[in-house]
């Protein structure tokens, strides 16, 4: 296999096999919350919004940033047909995984779970929400995992697939066949059949990449790399997961710390909502990471820059046509989506939408400082912007609710996003934010 990129190639085809996942994974996510909302309790909808909120968080710390580490490395690797090392990557990656998934289980089952259940949740969990829980962050570093894995290989169908489109699809067929057959049901009935769409998701993932790994052919280029190598380029990124998470999603804990857990559903269902926003960038950050490391490899900024902002321009198009529908029927789509019960989330979901258009506005900023080796700016930008949320959040959630924690966490992202813009402009040279001129201009790609 010897690897020569095709730039417009590239991003016809994987922009079209992004567009249709991430609008297909949106769809069915949608879905999901749909009937799960019509399923359970309101209860049991926060206690499901919060549960995959933790499994999602625990999940950084088992993959440790490495999905971040395997997609540069990999992707570098391939650009300069150094395919011993991207084998070595990939194999002494998943090892590293492997091992701390394991640690961060057992973290998790029998020293965090008791802790969750006395101070976060104020239902009475069953015992098995929490073994739930753990599979579920297993079963969720390694879905992160792949997707890099083979988007680094310029696949983006299989990054698309095994990074939730699959899962997503067999979870709502699952759910469908359950409540036309029960009607109502409790959290801890549903859980498993969430679980078990994503091991099928996981092996599914394993078998393709076996066969990818099978076609490579061997080099004798220098092709060594460390668990040190590895391990130093990744705990920046840890970092930066982690408190990304924070911004974007621990709002969900403070609520729930100071709230009941009706209210959480609200909130997680304005959250979940508001993703149709940011999609359209969702869909471009899909597609140039690899691109972003094999241009910088060939030293071609300029040619760079004009595909980014063209992407975050034309991303940018259909991210406010969705925020004008919720600023002015946000109540009412709430209500038709997850029932009559959640269109009280509607100034909530404005005030998400204001913070996701900024997000799209700005371009793959983030990703151009990662996959430049900009790590640790985007690690201390994270940092700075997760202490804002946090505090602004906790003190908002008091006096105003979940609508001043909204206002909270948007105000952080948004710096973040600005901070990120200006420094991929001052460490990398190049901008990303969307421009109207660039509607007119078509892209020129060479190969």
């Amino acid at each position: 296999m010897t690897v020569h990129l095709n730039i417009r190639q590239y991003l016809l085809r994987g922009g079209a096999w992004a567009f249709a996942g991430k609008v297909l994974t949106a769809l069915m996510g949608l879905a999901l919350s749909a009937l799960l909302a019509r399923l359970l309790s309101p209860e049991d909808m926060g206690v499901y919004f919060l549960v995959f909120n933790l499994a999602t968080f625990f999940s950084i710390f088992a993959r440790m940033g490495l999905e971040n580490t395997l997609l540069r490395f990999i992707s570098e690797a391939l650009t300069r047909n150094q395919f011993n090392r991207a084998r070595t990557v990939i194999s002494k990656g998943l090892q590293l995984v492997v091992l701390s998934t394991i640690i961060v289980a057992i973290i998790v089952y029998l020293g965090v779970s008791p802790w969750l259940a006395q101070y976060l949740f104020k239902s009475n969990i069953p015992e098995a929400v929490f073994a739930f829980l753990v599979i579920w962050l297993i079963l969720l570093a390694f879905q992160f995992l792949f997707a890099e894995i083979f988007r680094a290989f310029h696949d983006i169908r299989m990054a698309v697939l095994s990074g939730g489109l699959l899962t997503s699809v067999v979870t709502v067929i699952f759910i469908t066949f359950y409540m036309l057959m029960k009607g109502h049901a409790e959290l801890s009935q549903v859980l498993p059949w969430i679980l078990l769409a994503g091991i099928l998701n996981i092996a599914i993932a394993i078998w393709m990449m076996t066969k990818k790994l099978h076609v490579l052919k061997f080099s004798t280029r220098d092709n060594s790399v460390n668990y040190s190598e590895l391990a130093n380029h990744s705990w920046p990124m840890l970092i930066n997961a982690v408190t990304l998470f924070i911004l974007s999603q621990s709002d969900i804990w403070i609520l729930a710390a100071f709230r009941s857990d009706d209210e959480v559903a609200v909130y997680g269902a304005a959250a979940r909502l508001v993703l149709l926003t940011g999609m359209a960038l969702s869909i471009v950050n899909a597609v140039v990471p690899p691109l972003i490391a094999h241009m910088n490899v060939q030293n071609k900024k300029k040619q760079l820059e004009r595909i980014l902002r063209t992407a975050a321009t034309f991303a940018a198009l259909p991210s406010l046509l969705v925020l004008s529908v919720f600023m002015f029927f946000g109540s009412w789509v709430l209500e038709i989506i997850f029932g009559g019960y959640y269109r009280t989330g509607g100034t909530i979901l404005m005030i998400f939408s204001i913070g996701q258009v900024v997000n799209v506005l700005v371009g793959s900023c983030g990703y151009t400082l990662v996959m430049m080796g900009y790590r640790r700016t985007v690690m201390l930008i994270s940092l700075f912007s997760a202490a804002i949320a946090l505090g602004s959040g906790l003190i908002f959630v008091r006096s105003y609710g979940a609508v001043g924690l909204a206002c909270g966490f948007v105000f952080a992202l948004i710096v973040q996003q600005l901070a990120m813009l200006v420094f991929a402009r001052y460490r990398c040279g190049i901008w990303t934010h969307a421009g109207i001129r660039y509607l007119a201009v078509p892209m020129s790609i060479s190969k």
